[in-house]
């Protein structure tokens, strides 16, 4: 490598990083939008325990929460009669029937939302002469039984938060049982939580709602899912408990089986904010068994909007020259366009290393994004199927002794007919999902049919085919690329990046080495 190479290669790369280095440390901008995996696939399978003759069985299914919106849903019931009770604070599913020895259960697409209520100030309880008739449905203790009312009382009189904001109370009580109660997985009851200081999430979730109402605060039991908790081997989870507390007409969220007290949190999923009417909610009852699956769906991968407002904010230029600062078309069509030098540089490392043969320069960058606009099977087949009319009108179209514009008119239009068969016979078997019909491929297969088809003529249908093979495996290679969403945000968030790519381009120009295909072509020669 002679010195002006490297100057000009040292300068490619370096420019990069110093651009980078002043966003994060002058700018003070964060390296990536920040990621977001907010949506959930959720399955929940009902069996029946062995044995065991039952005639309903219920189970919340998933309702539109504050924390929580459903996408999609839908229930499988087999021969058993499903009706669902839809209350303030969850929706219940009811199977009923006879002879139950399927599995039953829900579907549901779910996109998880934080806890946005966090640090409340203090707040003094008042009583005025309505609520005296009245008491707010949070506050009752009907749901508990004397026994726990009685333990209650007793352990809130050694608690004494009497002379406390209720912000205040319900911490002093949130602390009591998250250093005080030793956490357990074993099945425990309330009483027993109050006389050992042992108590499982439900327990403690249910003491906290307990001794905060003694004290007039609005506080509930919450079941449902923590993706904290996924077994990431099969994506099995359980039921979890939580609470939440009503301060200044918010909910805040509280766990003190994971000391979490009034914070900002993420991925929990609500089913059913108020355990203390149906105290076996999230138990295995003697009839049945279930098992719920939660699997990420990675919708909205990264919050584009938060860092836009973040570039939009900064006192840095950058505000004015960032992508982001784009209108939305313009920043969808530049996340595809800035990986096109990325898929020629996999072109450059294949033609000029390897030695994979290719029908042109970028013919197979051009195929992959055919690929990406439409769709990948679609693509294949009708880019399969118009080489083999191109090939058959070629010697069809021989016998006129056409000229050359003329020739490749005819095949224009029999490809714009073929793309109209392709979509209207889609439209009848839906056969290829999310097909979507743009004027890219009609130009692409247009030229490259040409361009097979004098091949084949010059220089043999064998050699025709390994170039077409080559072609192909370099387009998918670079169709999976603009699929791959982290560089694909790396370099729309830090396009500076592509100096590295000429960079790399210049070295790989300057290679003057054998290729491996030729290591293999030339065995002979090398071994003698």
């Amino acid at each position: 490598m002679d010195r002006k190479t490297l100057i000009t290669v040292s300068i490619l790369v370096i420019l990069p990083i110093v651009s980078i280095l002043y966003k994060l440390n002058v700018a003070e901008l964060s390296l990536l939008p920040v990621e977001v995996d907010d949506t959930v696939n959720l399955q929940v399978v009902i069996l029946p325990k062995e044995n065991v003759a039952v005639s309903e069985v219920t189970f919340p299914i998933p309702k539109q929460f504050i924390q929580s919106r459903v996408l999609k849903s839908n229930t499988k019931v087999e021969d058993l009669d499903f009706r669902l009770q839809k209350k303030q604070y969850g929706h219940l599913g009811i199977w009923e029937g006879e002879d139950w020895n399927s599995s039953i259960g829900y579907y549901a697409k779910i996109k998880i939302l934080p806890y946005t209520h966090a640090n409340p100030e203090p707040e003094i309880q008042q009583t005025n002469e309505k609520q005296l008739g009245k008491e707010p449905y949070y506050l009752s203790l009907k749901n508990f039984s004397p026994e726990e009312i009685r333990l209650g009382k007793k352990l809130f009189e050694q608690i004494h938060p009497y002379d406390k904001d209720n912000v205040a109370a319900a911490k002093q009580i949130y602390y009591f049982i998250s250093e005080e109660v030793l956490n357990t997985s074993k099945d425990i009851t309330l009483s027993d939580t109050i006389r050992l200081n042992n108590g499982s999430a439900y327990t403690q979730a249910m003491l906290f709602s307990l001794l905060c109402r003694m004290k007039g605060i609005q506080a509930r039991t919450v079941a449902g899912f923590d993706l904290s908790k996924l077994n990431t081997k099969d994506n099995k989870v359980k039921l979890g408990f939580w609470n939440e507390i009503r301060i200044h007409g918010k909910w805040y969220f509280v766990s003190t089986y994971k000391n979490i007290f009034a914070g900002n949190v993420n991925g929990y999923l609500p089913l059913w904010k108020s355990v203390e009417e149906k105290r076996s909610l999230g138990e295995d009852p003697a009839t049945f068994r279930y098992t719920a699956y939660i699997t990420k769906s990675n919708v909205n991968r990264y919050n584009f909007k938060e860092y836009s407002e973040e570039v939009a904010s900064s006192n840095s230029f950058l505000r004015y020259y960032s992508l982001y600062s784009l209108p939305t078309p313009l920043q969808n069509l530049f996340r595809l366009v800035i990986l096109i030098p990325i898929g020629a540089l996999v072109l450059s490392v294949a033609r000029n290393m390897i030695g994979i043969p290719t029908f042109g320069i970028f013919t197979p960058i051009l195929l992959a994004v055919f690929f990406y606009e439409t769709n990948l099977l679609f693509g294949i087949c009708f880019f399969l199927l118009m080489i083999g009319l191109g090939f058959f009108e070629r010697y069809a179209l021989d016998k006129y002794y056409l000229l050359a514009v003329p020739r490749l008119s005819i095949l224009l239009t029999i490809t714009v007919i073929t793309l109209i068969l392709f979509s209207v016979l889609n439209e009848e078997i839906s056969f290829f999902n999310q097909m979507s019909v743009t004027l890219f491929p009609i130009v692409i297969t247009t030229i490259f049919v040409e361009r097979f088809s004098i091949m084949i003529i010059e220089e043999g249908i064998f050699h025709t085919f390994v170039t077409l093979a080559g072609t192909l495996l370099i387009a998918l290679i670079s169709y999976m690329i603009f699929f791959f969403g982290s560089l694909q945000i790396l370099f729309f968030t830090h396009p500076e990046l592509l100096f590295i790519v000429i960079a790399v381009q210049i070295l790989l120009g300057q290679y003057k080495g054998y290729r491996i295909s030729e290591l293999f072509r030339f065995k002979e020669i090398f071994k003698s």
